[in-house]
């Protein structure tokens, strides 16, 4: 009997991860927008915010760090190093963990004598969030055990059972008419219980392994040196897509922040779901380097791969999201973040380019480049979109600003991929690769019913006669 191909069981399983929760918690949201009130609703958002943005900034990029070197060690074969990054990966977290609750505590100190930052109970809130924040480095380091053993199975399911848990919480506090304190502490209660089953599962794969209180120098600095660029990786990732949920808040107010924050989510969860069906790339580009395998050819076939799942995903929501989300929101509630929804999608026909290239390039640990290719594209987000709310102070500006960057640096990111690595046609590198994306964008903006066939197939004819081109596509490398 054929074992079943590794890759397409990561896929499977990273796919389910990301989907099934967002579906969920979108399937209540209502619920949730008419029991909270939507000026509530838009602050719960911006601290689940607040909650995403401190866990990757302040564990110092050491998820991607531990998964690059973990599958490392397992390529070469050396136990010795497998334990000593686990072990100096747990005391970095484990301080990381303690630094957090000090700052809760501190908070919680000058909460008792009666010194309120702000309004509404949100210090209260904000101190249990922060101490939610300590229970998920933990998280974060079982996770990134497993997937650096290419578990995605065990790191998917812990992880949907977990999300999903937390979110039957939710229902039932909000429906007895309880707050978003209660909501923080339930998340509180249900993560460290499920943190510990995750970190038995975890040590069940090194049954050899010890923690020990020496730790190995070498190791130690080999995580921070790889952390510490996609640290920078993470920061600028969190500036550019997170930036415009404050702008929004701050001069547009918490009502239209929540429908804002509701569409970009959903954009967000379909870049992840895209991300997800080829971020295997990442420990198997790491662990095939070490083997001194040719990879170049993994880069071209996933791009391949990924550009196609996910613009043929964006063209088919495009098709269905209107009737779908007014059934889902009622057409009041629809009309009140449809525009969004729709920019969100052109923004993304982009920004799927820069999938591949992210993890591919950081299993290489072509650090320096992928970390100034990041940065590039994304301080281009964040200009383009504070200039357009500058010129225009709408929602729908800040989207736009994003646009416009996107469509002008992607391409001279495949640019300097080109030269740097491919060394293919530059033209086809840098133009060809993104017609697709433009064609599906002018589909969206246009929406005329026979614009839209025609557009949908010439773009599929550009993208079969390139991505899918027998000498940039392997199928079998999908199915090992």
């Amino acid at each position: 009997m054929q074992k079943p191909s590794g890759n397409i069981k990561n896929s499977t399983w990273n796919l389910a991860n990301i989907l099934l929760y967002p579906i969920a918690f979108l399937a209540i949201t209502p619920l949730f927008i008419n029991k909270l009130g939507e000026d509530s609703f838009g602050i719960w958002m911006l601290v689940n915010s607040y909650v995403y943005i401190a866990v990757n900034i302040i564990s110092f990029g050491l998820g991607n760090s531990i998964i690059a070197h973990v599958a490392e060690a397992l390529g070469k074969g050396n136990s010795h190093k497998l334990h000593a990054y686990i072990n100096s990966s747990t005391k970095l977290i484990g301080w990381i963990s303690i630094g957090t609750i000090v700052i809760a505590l501190l908070a919680t100190t000058i909460t008792y004598f009666g010194i309120e930052v702000f309004k509404d109970n949100l210090d209260k809130i904000l101190i249990v969030a922060t101490l939610l924040i300590s229970v998920k480095f933990w998280e974060l380091l079982y996770q990134s055990i497993l997937k650096g053993f290419e578990r995605y199975d065990l790191a998917s399911v812990y992880s949907i059972f977990s999300k999903l848990v937390v979110l039957a919480a939710q229902v039932v506090i909000v429906i007895l008419g309880y707050s978003i304190w209660e909501i923080f502490v339930s998340n509180l209660i249900i993560n460290i219980l499920m943190f510990v089953v995750q970190a038995f599962i975890a040590y069940r794969l090194m049954p050899n392994y010890k923690f020990s209180r020496h730790t190995s120098v070498k190791e130690r600095n080999e995580l921070f040196h790889f952390g510490f660029w996609t640290w920078l990786q993470t920061i600028i990732s969190v500036l550019a897509y997170q930036l415009d949920r404050f702008v929004i808040a701050i001069f547009l107010g918490p009502a239209i922040a929540g429908y804002y924050i509701l569409a970009s989510t959903i954009s967000n969860h379909m870049h992840m779901a895209f991300g997800a069906i080829v971020s295997w790339l990442f420990p198997k580009v790491a662990r095939k380097k070490e083997s001194e395998q040719n990879v170049t050819i993994y880069f071209q076939t996933l791009r391949g791969f990924s550009v196609g799942i996910s613009l043929l995903a964006i063209f088919v929501t495009f098709l269905l999201y209107e009737p779908l989300f007014t059934l889902w929101l009622g057409p009041d509630k629809f009309q009140k973040m449809e525009s969004y929804f729709r920019l969100f999608l052109i923004f993304e026909t982009f920004l799927v380019m820069t999938i591949v290239p992210l993890f591919y390039l950081n299993g290489l640990k072509m650090l320096r480049f992928i970390t100034s290719l990041e940065f590039m594209y994304k301080i281009g987000i964040i200009v383009g979109m504070l200039i357009a709310f500058w010129i225009v102070p709408t929602a729908e500006s800040l989207i736009i600003g994003q646009i416009v960057a996107l469509a002008i640096l992607v391409p001279l990111e495949y640019l300097l991929i080109d030269r740097k690595l491919l060394k293919d046609n530059w033209i086809k590198e840098t133009i060809i690769t993104m017609i697709p994306s433009f064609l599906i964008s002018a589909i969206i903006i246009f929406d005329k019913g026979w614009l839209t066939i025609g557009l949908g197939f010439l773009s599929l004819l550009i993208f079969y006669s390139y991505f899918l081109n027998k000498k940039r596509f392997h199928i079998k490398l999908l199915l090992e």
